[in-house]
């Protein structure tokens, strides 16, 4: 039988504090959402570390889990650096969850080299004049595809093979030098993150003839969300986890489940004057 993963999660309080996505300062929803994320996952996994900036650190240290500070990257535009940061630290099996996924069931993670949550085949279109803006400077990368047709969706996003996660972060970091060397944002604003990120790790995958393990299989996004109903499993992507009536019931679920831990998350946001 195959050792189970780690969990781990990533906070980098900065992106969500200042502006991402013009979204304003969402960063007690951020807190709400990931103490919610994790407490579920605490339910059905024993090895999870929460990997937080000092901002953070002081509203989750009391968690059920393991948490380490990491520095800060400030930079609200490659927001998810921070996760890049901590799947480098790890030096055994693992799986990163994002902190707006939801596991209200145990998922066995049983995969070979690397699982993704899914294929996004039917989302391609927000990726194609990012990916148009890339396959300008990325001739000389071997592993890129100019026109893939598809990425994954990496609110689950583990690897097994270590080496094979060597490899990610290289291109991960060989395409992120080509954003900040190349990108104006004075004259087209670019969210590069699904493409250094998502589209990036289809293309080292493909290159390499790679299947990755995929959470949700079925074909199409209306098949896995009945899939991911069926096995307990949910991910409030986007914006969408912003809306009122969601930050609303997050709050709700994590006063009603976990009533301590949301007493002593909201007492220390509190103390800080957040409410």
């Amino acid at each position: 039988m195959k050792e189970e993963p780690r969990i781990i999660y990533s906070l980098d309080a900065f992106p969500v504090s200042n502006n991402r996505w013009n979204q304003g300062n969402k960063f007690k929803e951020t807190i709400y959402s990931t103490a919610l994320s994790i407490l579920y996952s605490h339910l059905w996994y024993q090895d999870i570390e929460l990997y937080a900036d000092d901002t953070a650190y002081k509203f989750l240290y009391m968690l059920p889990c393991r948490v380490t500070k990491i520095n800060s990257n400030k930079d609200k535009v490659i927001w998810m650096k921070s996760k890049i940061d901590v799947m480098e630290k790890q030096t055994k099996p693992f799986v990163h969850l994002d902190n707006d996924v939801f596991i209200k069931k145990k998922i066995n993670f049983d995969f070979d080299k690397v699982i993704v949550e899914q294929n996004d085949y039917e989302l391609y279109g927000m990726y194609q004049y990012r990916v148009d803006f890339f396959n300008k400077y990325t001739q000389h990368l071997d592993h890129w595809k100019p026109d893939l047709g598809y990425a994954f969706n990496c609110g689950v996003l583990g690897f097994r093979d270590l080496e094979l996660r060597d490899q990610f972060l290289k291109v991960f970091y060989d395409l992120e030098e080509i954003f900040i060397k190349n990108h104006n944002p004075k004259i087209a604003k670019i969210e590069p993150c699904i493409v250094l990120e998502q589209y990036n790790l289809a293309s080292l995958l493909a290159h390499h003839n790679i299947k990755p393990t995929l959470l949700l299989w079925k074909k199409t996004l209306f098949e896995n969300f009945q899939l991911a109903d069926k096995m307990g499993y949910s991910h409030i992507v986007g914006q969408k986890k912003y809306r009122s009536d969601i930050v609303q019931e997050i709050e709700n679920r994590l006063f009603k489940l976990f009533p301590y831990w949301y007493k002593e998350v909201k007492n220390a946001l509190e103390k800080e004057g957040i409410f």
